[in-house]
């Protein structure tokens, strides 16, 4: 009589109780050891590497699901616009119908004479005078451009030059009332607590030599911010362009606010 070694996976200690068997061949399927009596081999352990990349996999993929969501959910919010819809809402560009000079700006404004003053702040009256707004029931935006006529007498490079450096100094030199003063003819109109966003800067490009400054004030329409340059052309014709918003609109539409002013091109 013989006994059966145990079974892979139980314990040689307690082996089962079996009926005695009859001498002869194994049974097909028995386990086999060379050593009567030994120990059988421990079963194969199977990897966990399967396992361990099967797992990355799934947190993987499920971050990725989720950050897929999120994105989408992101785009799908209420006012949220898709690229799509950035592309369609660019503003196009129109330039100025004058006679002494041209600048873009939005092909949606309109020219109008609301809500704006008439005379230069030295008091003068410019031969040619154009006015844009938004076109919105309460304007909110506008684009003031004046122009001078021509001098009488020779121009000169050193004349402008003189000019435009006078008016600089003087400009700097202003006390804060005076500023003010400066702004109230313009645009919406300065009321009061007038700030420069940008220091008054000399501008010289092909064909003009001027000044020019950015700033924010108050006015009857409430707190606004603006940009304004002056300077002469090779002619002697002088331009300015004041460019001014509520404060809500211009921190909205910066870019293409700010984008006017450097697109004035004088024609001579």
């Amino acid at each position: 009589m013989s006994m059966q070694p145990p079974w892979p996976g139980q314990s040689g200690e307690n082996p089962p109780q079996l009926a005695p068997q009859q001498p002869g061949p194994r049974p097909y399927g028995q386990p086999y050891f060379a050593v009567p009596g030994g120990t059988p081999p421990a079963p194969k352990k199977s990897s966990a590497l399967p396992w361990i990349l099967g797992g990355v996999a799934v947190v993987v993929f499920v971050v990725i699901a989720v950050v897929l969501v999120l994105f989408l959910a992101q785009w799908a919010k209420p006012g949220t616009p898709v690229p799509e819809a950035q592309e369609e809402r660019t503003q196009e560009t129109t330039l100025s119908a004058t006679t002494a000079a041209t600048f873009s700006y939005p092909a949606s404004w309109v020219e109008t004479g609301k809500n704006v003053t008439s005379i230069e702040s030295d008091g003068s009256s410019p031969a040619e005078r154009l006015v844009l707004a938004d076109g919105s029931k309460d304007t909110a935006v506008l684009a003031v451009y004046a122009a001078s006529g021509k001098p009488q007498g020779d121009v000169t490079t050193e004349k402008i030059h003189d000019a435009i450096d006078m008016g600089l100094q003087g400009q700097l030199d202003a006390s804060p009332q005076k500023l003010v003063d400066m702004r109230s003819t313009s645009g919406f109109g300065c009321t009061d607590t007038f700030n420069y966003t940008e220091e008054p800067a000399i501008v010289d490009r092909v064909g003009l030599y001027g000044y020019g400054y950015g700033y924010t004030c108050n006015s009857y329409r409430g707190p606004i911010q603006g940009e304004y340059v002056v300077a002469y052309d090779t002619t002697g014709v002088v331009h300015r362009l004041t460019v001014e918003a509520l404060a809500a609109q211009w921190a909205a539409n910066a870019p293409t606010l700010q984008a006017i002013i450097p697109s004035l091109t004088p024609a001579g």
